[in-house]
């Protein structure tokens, strides 16, 4: 999910259930699948429910493991078009050619100016903002991919999901790495979630409501994100399917 030419995406299982099992049980498998994020999917009479475990706890909304869901229930159905609900909310994905695109919900960033000490993390951000997330703004695509995560500082901020670095790239693109070493992923490759973030940020810092995106993980990620309304972002990426 989330690749491009030079993007490697990032991998997802997706297990299709008749009905719901014990949270523990869907752990379970998804350990044995041992894939950075397991969708679990239940079909409803308005489309599929559905549920995504990481290798250590269930996550509270996955964009990656969202768009993997869709993809394999597109190719069963030949639709075009699928809505996932969640106890998160729901997710609309549709098919054009060979992208993907889903609406996904855009948080309103509320600044922070002080109480938070930087020094452990060595970085200088020139803004920082909470949502679901914490997010450093940082000067440059290089301080991004420069960046040497201190899990141990971030244990300190239960409140958050994850901590997100992102900077501007070119005039229309912005950057990111993103970590959530709570619920066991340490750097995650591709983050879809992560755009509900960074997205209305960027389209009020660079006045533009169609923008490029680049995950600077090991693998990879790319993204491109458009605004729908004040509430809703969409998120287009490309989806490459291998069946186990």
């Amino acid at each position: 999910m989330f690749c491009g030419e030079q993007a490697l995406g990032n991998p997802c299982g997706v297990v299709f259930l008749d009905e719901w099992l014990d949270s523990s049980k869907l752990l379970d498998i998804t350990q044995s699948l041992s894939q950075p994020v397991t969708s679990f999917i239940v079909k409803n009479i308005l489309g599929y429910s559905i549920r995504w475990f990481s290798n250590t706890a269930e996550i509270n909304l996955c964009g990656h493991g969202s768009l993997g869901a869709a993809a394999a229930i597109l190719e069963r159905t030949g639709e075009e078009r699928v809505l996932l609900q969640s106890k998160y909310g729901d997710i609309e994905i549709t098919q054009q050619d060979s992208f993907y695109q889903m609406e996904l919900p855009a948080w309103t960033p509320e600044f922070i100016h002080h109480g938070i000490d930087y020094q452990a993390l060595n970085i200088d951000p020139i803004e920082v903002y909470a949502t679901r997330d914490l997010v450093l703004v940082v000067e440059s695509e290089q301080a991004v991919r420069d960046f040497i995560p201190n899990h141990a500082w971030f244990e300190k901020f239960a409140d958050y999901h994850a901590l997100i670095v992102t900077a501007q790239s070119d005039t229309y693109e912005y950057v990111l790495r993103y970590f959530a070493p709570r619920i066991g992923i340490p750097e995650d490759l591709a983050t879809g979630s992560a755009q509900c973030s960074l997205a209305p940020y960027w389209f009020s810092k660079l006045g533009a409501n169609n923008l490029n995106v680049r995950q600077l993980s090991s693998a990879g990620g790319v993204f491109e994100v458009s605004l729908k309304d004040e509430s809703t972002i969409r998120l287009s990426a490309q989806v490459t399917k291998r069946k186990v």
